[in-house]
């Protein structure tokens, strides 16, 4: 007989942390051994180089310290929902899900339409659910597509529950699942009338979006059509707020209640600062404590729809644990992505940080919030310090829950709601500082996740067999690089701020949780030491100038050690702890350095700008359409370069730079022999590295001549900025001879 107060989870070590610790001890006398030899046998003369090679190991051996505190402590979280069912199935507190969206040409309708109605369709009781959505672009397609989307759910939710479908995502479901013969008859038959109402309002909403404008005879069917009018735009509208479906009042195809879907714009005025995505999400925890007040909240982009029924009873099993519920401020579960090539070309699926990283960091305080996919508790949002007892908890839940199912109905409070929708509703609060998203940086996620670490709570980064959510990933370089690039600079934002983990973090958190989020908030750095290791030893080789052992020297080893045991490390890791392949990994750590030396820059750079009052950070949103052409080549893992993007720059120049180098080496070693092979060959290895992996920059530049190849402007451009490195070389005139 279970005991009804076994633990709803279990928390268990990994096998790996052991090996990652004993690696870390026999890495780390390594890199002390390298330091010494940089200190010993320092040049007299011709030192800049030699300089600044040390100051780019130095950055890198900082680095390696700071990841090493993710694989330290590795955890693996295992749920049992059944329990929780069992035990709590009419006490499961209501839940508000939030979804985010911004640009209806950049983040199809579609796909909205998809999240939404997966969000309506969770295996949760339908009273204790209510999906608020932000429309950041105040647009009337928005709203249409939802409207379609809500008059959808009326038979789609009912079908998830009586027939227990797990893929409640309408086109992911109707995508791979086909009915046959064998099936039931009555299945087969609601199966495919549903299948023909989801094409008919498939079909309605890419046509709406195409034409660009709502026919005026959908107009008349709903009256929040009203609300637009002729002048307003994207950026300048009053707020609006409509319930859409309503628990109590819309009932489903058999007569059900359905959970409530209320759509929300918040008011914009030219001039009157709007925050971005937190502002957005602060407004709706505001309309959210008016009109249902659950007390947990899950956050979604509009790309990320749900794919596992029973993610939010997981994270229900953190939250209501009678030993540690108490502790927890939010679940956050792993970013997944569909439509990725095989081997992963541009490392979307983030599988170091989802399967490596993230798992150590939650056997310390738990992971860092990532801005979907995560269910957060209400009060911690507010601002409330942690409990010390999971009986408070649980009392808080059970009279919250009464409290939600009392509350008015929606549609009757959409005139307060909208003045909590207002613009200047913020003046002179706590909002954005104390309260809800905190502002100010461009990653309002990860600096809300680490304020609240700050207070004293826990998080648990969940991951079940089955993914919980799955979203878009850029099918383009140029977006991904985009979106890297706004990620590294949100996260020096937050280092140069009052938040930063050295000064503000080490008083309020383990030095260990610490480390970790350092390691994040300084990836814009980073890029000066990889920029520096990618050009100083190429730059010497053409010079003839060598910075490192001869092969007879015994300290050789040592610079051999290093770089195959670190990538041996890292691929043995993926492939067999994060569960990838070879081949992936292989375009994982190629992006790596792509990012380190592309979009990390370019993030130094604006933050800088920013600290020095010349420019403000903004938000991009990366697009999730692509054309018939780009999406093949995708699909044939061909690299989408295509626009004239300054991120491609730093990138291309270094790829040229090695090129040149490895060529001016290897005919050296033909022409000296021995004795210029013995001195270069760390540099010409390290050269023929970055060409080997540089292979697809020189096919964007001189083979290919689709739309998707380099811009001649951009390859111009970065070979005369090679010859103006190489001339410039030459003409300090380094020391000819070798440093050793």
């Amino acid at each position: 007989m279970e005991s009804t107060d076994s633990p709803l989870y279990t928390t268990v070590p990994r096998p790996v942390a052991k090996i990652n610790r004993a690696y870390g001890c026999v890495y780390f006398c390594a890199i002390l051994g390298l330091i010494y030899y940089r200190i010993q046998y320092m040049p007299s003369e011709g030192y800049v180089p030699w300089m600044l090679l040390f100051s780019a190991e130095l950055g890198l051996a900082f680095q390696w310290v700071l990841e090493m505190a993710f694989r330290w402590w590795h955890v693996d979280r295992f749920t049992y929902p059944e329990r929780l069912s069992k035990r709590f199935e009419r006490e499961l507190p209501p839940i508000d899900v939030f979804i985010c969206t911004a640009d209806p040409v950049k983040e199809p309708l579609l796909d909205l339409s998809n999240t939404v109605l997966s969000a309506l369709a969770f295996h949760y009781p339908v009273e204790r659910l209510t999906c608020y959505v932000s429309d950041d672009g105040g647009s009337p397609l928005t709203f249409y597509a939802l409207f379609e989307a809500s008059r959808f759910a009326k038979s789609w939710v009912p079908f998830c529950h009586k027939y227990s479908i797990q893929q409640r995502c309408p086109e992911a479901y109707f995508s791979t699942y086909y009915v046959n013969e064998s099936d039931n008859l009555c299945f087969t038959v609601e199966w495919e009338n549903l299948k023909k109402l989801y094409e008919e309002m498939k079909y309605r909403i890419n046509k709406t979006v195409e034409r660009g404008t709502v026919p005026e005879h959908k107009c008349k069917e709903h009256n929040g059509f009203k609300e637009w009018k002729p002048e307003m735009s994207s950026r300048d509208h009053p707020s609006i707020v409509q319930v859409l479906l309503e628990r109590g009042k819309d009932t489903n195809v058999e007569g059900h209640d359905l959970p409530s879907l209320v759509y929300v714009s918040r008011e914009k005025r030219p001039g009157n600062p709007h925050n971005f995505k937190a502002g957005a999400l602060n407004v709706l925890i505001r309309v959210s404590s008016l009109m249902s007040n659950a007390p947990f909240i899950l956050t979604l982009d509009c790309d990320m729809y749900a794919n596992n029924c029973e993610a939010l009873r997981e994270a229900m099993c953190f939250f209501m644990d009678s030993r540690t519920g108490h502790q927890f401020a939010y679940v956050q579960f792993p970013q997944r992505f569909h439509g990725i090539t095989k081997n992963d070309l541009y490392a979307n699926n983030l599988r170091k940080y989802m399967d490596i990283l993230f798992k150590g960091m939650d056997g310390i305080e738990g992971s860092s919030y990532l801005g979907t996919g995560c269910v957060h508790r209400r009060d911690v949002l507010c601002g409330s310090e942690r409990q010390h007892s999971s009986l408070n908890l649980m009392k808080e839940l059970i009279s919250s829950s009464i409290l939600c199912m009392e509350k008015a109905a929606p549609s009757k409070r959409l005139d307060e709601a909208k003045e909590l929708a207002q613009c200047g509703y913020e003046e002179n609060t706590q909002w954005g500082k104390k309260v809800g998203m905190l502002y100010d940086c461009a990653v309002e996620d990860t600096l809300t996740g680490f304020s609240i670490h700050c207070r004293g709570w826990k998080s648990v980064f969940c991951s079940p067999k089955r993914d919980a959510f799955v979203g878009c990933a850029p099918v383009n370089l140029n977006d991904t690089l985009v979106q890297n690039k706004r990620w590294a600079t949100g996260f020096l934002e937050i280092f140069v701020s009052r938040f930063c983990p050295v000064t503000y973090g080490i008083r309020h958190t383990k030095l260990a949780q610490n480390m970790c989020y350092s390691y994040y908030f300084l990836w814009a750095p980073s890029s000066l030491p990889l920029i520096c290791y990618g050009l100083v030893p190429a730059l010497c080789m053409i010079t003839s100038l060598s910075l490192f052992p001869q092969i007879s020297d015994p300290w050789f080893f040592l610079f051999l050690f290093l770089p195959v045991c670190a990538y041996a490390q890292s691929a043995l890791e993926f492939i067999y702890v994060g569960g990838g392949s070879f081949k992936s990994w292989w375009n994982e750590q190629r992006m790596w350095m792509i990012k380190g030396v592309s979009s990390n820059l370019f993030a130094l750079i604006q933050v800088a700008c920013k600290l020095l009052g010349i420019s403000k950070v903004g938000f991009e949103v990366t697009s999730k359409v692509s054309d018939s052409e780009a999406a093949k080549r995708y699909e044939a893992e061909i690299f989408e370069f295509g626009v004239s993007s300054a991120l491609f720059i730093p990138f291309s120049i270094i790829a040229l730079i090695n090129l040149m180098a490895l060529v001016c080496g290897l005919l050296g070693v033909m022409k000296e022999g021995y004795s210029a092979m013995a001195s270069m060959f760390v540099q010409v290895m390290m050269s023929s590295f970055t060409v080997i992996n540089s292979y697809p920059i020189y096919e964007g530049m001189f083979v290919r001549k689709d739309k998707g190849s380099i811009p001649v402007s951009i390859t111009i451009f970065s070979i005369l900025a090679v010859a103006f490195a190489s001339s410039t070389a030459f003409a300090i005139s380094w020391d000819s001879k070798s440093l050793i």
